[in-house]
């Protein structure tokens, strides 16, 4: 497991679409820097991290949910979640889950382990690598992790939109290379 000093603890404070291409964006709020990291997912991704968000009742346990239940049956409990690998631009992340005194970390994608955090309600932590790599300036100063529910205006969503449209230059960039 990574040390928690090279760890950053976020809050995801928005699940938004990419106006260009439609693609669902959580943004993760970094609490000690006030920074914002952008992490481009898919349809289905984003739909259980909308529903274990806004802890939404489902007739079956959708995979967030179930594996949650397959941890805490197991005797388990998911400790942390930590996006802790960056590859241009594909993210990896690791379920940290202690069963009795046995702690292990198992490998996840983001997406599916920010979306079992928010269902176990632990923390989520983004190695400070790769903050520093990939991480933008908060462009809404006093925009807080605890101001995240309410309504973002029309200036906050255009400094907003400015902030995604620098991070996907950054990650073509990236990708060039």
């Amino acid at each position: 497991m990574i040390p928690n000093s090279e760890l950053v603890q976020v809050d995801l404070v928005a699940l938004v679409e990419d106006q260009d291409n439609s693609s669902p964006i959580v943004l993760l709020h970094d609490r000690e820097g006030n920074r914002l990291l952008p992490i481009w997912i898919g349809d289905a991704e984003a739909r259980s991290i909308a529903i274990a968000l806004n802890r939404t009742p489902m007739p079956r346990p959708l995979t967030h949910k179930l594996l949650s239940n397959m941890i805490v049956q197991m005797g388990g409990r998911l400790i942390s979640i930590v996006v802790n690998k960056m590859d241009g631009r594909t993210y990896f992340a690791g379920l940290n889950v202690q069963i009795g005194i046995k702690k292990m970390q198992i490998d996840s994608r983001p997406s599916d382990a920010i979306a079992l955090a928010l269902e176990a309600r632990c923390p989520i932590f983004v190695t400070r690598a790769i903050m520093d790599k990939a991480a933008q300036k908060n462009p809404l100063p006093t925009f807080a992790a605890q101001q995240a529910k309410r309504p973002m205006g029309v200036k906050d969503l255009e400094k907003l939109k400015g902030l995604l449209e620098k991070a996907r230059e950054r990650e073509q960039k990236s990708t060039e290379i």
